[in-house]
């Protein structure tokens, strides 16, 4: 079960989609599934908060709560996982904590990030910061601008998973980050995103992405706080 195939195609205008082919990592150790299958508990035995809190050990974490928790539709369950990926200090332990769930699971991960459609341009006033989720882009930044600097982020992104090969990725437009974050989120079993910046990093157009998502997601939110600064390199 994933968001780009759930409901006969939910892939969203402006959005693109590449990833690993499903099924071809089931035996392999490189991935971190293999490992974890052996440990998995029995049916019916409640699987989300035990790798929350097994993934919160981890050095670059300073902090992983689990928002939601009877969300869940099955808790005993962790298949697929949304990882919003977006700039800032918290980006880089948001996927490490993702990666440390997922391999505990046997999940799918979805890297996730949304880049501002023309309508949220329209939006954004003189003094306001659309970007969002988005890397950083010039002040005249046309959609192509802001779709390479996600490309680049969601590279950083994959390649902090390492060998981890359960992995798909999704670059959508939208008018917000948090609303895109939103309407996915009952395709999937967890919802991991990073912890409330300050300023316009993290924002897009309204609010909190964060904030948002904790309140309106249909299933549970991981939220995570680095420990320090680990941002990723979309260099």
């Amino acid at each position: 079960m994933d968001g780009s195939d759930a409901d006969g195609g939910n892939t969203r205008e402006g959005g693109t989609r590449n990833g690993g082919v499903r099924g071809g990592s089931s035996d392999s150790t490189a991935s971190g599934g293999s490992a974890a299958a052996a440990d998995s508990p029995a049916m019916g035995e409640p699987v989300i908060r035990p790798a929350v809190d097994d993934a919160s050990e981890i050095a670059t974490a300073a902090d992983v709560t689990l928002n939601g928790a009877d969300r869940a539709e099955r808790p005993d369950r962790v298949s697929s996982v949304l990882v919003a990926v977006g700039p800032g200090p918290h980006s880089g332990a948001t996927v490490d904590v993702a990666k440390e769930i997922a391999a505990a699971t046997g999940a799918w991960l979805e890297l996730f990030h949304v880049v501002p459609s023309d309508a949220a341009l329209a939006d954004a006033g003189p003094g306001d910061d659309a970007t969002g989720t988005a890397a950083d882009a010039p002040d005249d930044a046309g959609d192509a601008d802001y779709a390479a600097a996600g490309e680049r982020l969601l590279d950083a992104a994959e390649s902090r998973l390492g060998g981890f090969d359960r992995v798909d990725r999704w670059l959508v437009e939208d008018r917000t980050a948090a609303g895109a974050v939103v309407e996915q989120s009952p395709y999937y079993d967890l919802v991991v995103v990073g912890a409330p910046t300050t300023g316009t990093v993290g924002r897009f157009v309204f609010g909190s992405t964060t904030d948002t998502v904790v309140g309106d997601a249909e299933v549970p939110v991981v939220v995570v706080e680095a420990d320090g600064s680990a941002a990723l390199d979309a260099a």
